[in-house]
């Protein structure tokens, strides 16, 4: 009988685990370890047909110039809880110079509820290439409902992806970009 609690337990916080609602829009910072410098940077997450989809966009600025990148991303929740993002395809950019293709950013993040507010923290982690050492840090983001301030919501929308992500209203009145 013990053993059937201990298990009831068990499985009752394995699944509330899994009972976090992470779709919507996550804003915050990235951190990278090698430059010291923190980056502006939203996820958003979005649910069909079972299976996570993303989207992030990250602000950082080279010689005084800020540049941006939209990347489509791959979601999961592993079985300890951690949700895990990779980047995929970059589908919108201001690089002045082409990126390399086969750079690839791993998040590795949990989620918390702090008072009010739902967060994700976590680490990164980029690929090692021929040309490049892998790049480290930290991630910090706090779920907003404010979609109008949402730099990464403009472009999906500027690119006809803004439907994908199902917490964002379709309906709603043009997005203006704001190089905060």
């Amino acid at each position: 009988m013990k053993l059937i609690r201990l298990l009831l337990v068990i499985s009752f916080f394995h699944s509330s685990v899994f009972c976090q609602d992470i779709t919507g829009l996550w804003t915050g910072t990235i951190y990278n370890d090698s430059s010291q410098q923190y980056y502006q940077y939203e996820i958003g997450i979005g649910k069909e047909n079972g299976k996570y989809i993303g989207y992030s966009h990250t602000w950082f600025v080279i010689e005084g110039k800020k540049f941006y990148g939209v990347k489509k991303l791959k979601v999961k929740i592993a079985s300890d809880g951690k949700i895990v993002i990779q980047d995929g395809e970059l589908l919108l950019n201001n690089y002045s110079v082409k990126p390399n293709k086969d750079i690839r950013q791993l998040n590795i993040l949990d989620f918390q509820k702090e008072a009010n507010d739902e967060v994700l923290t976590g680490l990164f982690v980029t690929n090692r290439t021929k040309e490049f050492l892998p790049i480290t840090g930290k991630i910090n983001l706090k779920k907003t409902s404010f979609f109008t301030q949402s730099d990464l919501v403009l472009h999906l929308q500027l690119i006809g992806k803004g439907q994908e992500l199902s917490f964002i209203n379709s309906g709603a009145e043009p997005l203006v970009l704001n190089e905060r």
